[in-house]
């Protein structure tokens, strides 16, 4: 009866040529995935970096589910707060 490390051993020897294509596709896939995940997680940075330097120091935010009146502009012109800022 052969023991299981030998079966191991001899079925490594019989399938090395598949068990390293194998290996070698499962490396490249790590690879691919790696590669992607860094890229993805630069770009995001460099996108967050451009849309803080585009919007500038910024004191409050105004926002709708819908469109505001055009009047609005003109209210808050009016109103002390904006004019101290």
């Amino acid at each position: 009866m052969m023991s299981m490390i030998r079966l191991a051993w001899n079925s490594l020897g019989y399938y090395w040529r598949s068990d390293t294509v194998i290996a070698i596709g499962v490396a490249i896939a790590t690879a691919v995935l790696t590669g992607a995940l860094i890229v993805g997680d630069s770009m995001r940075g460099s996108l967050q970096a451009l849309t803080r330097e585009r919007l500038g120091r910024i004191d409050e935010i105004l926002s709708s589910d819908g469109f505001f009146r055009q009047a609005l502009a003109e209210e808050l012109v009016r109103t002390d707060v904006f004019r101290e800022h």
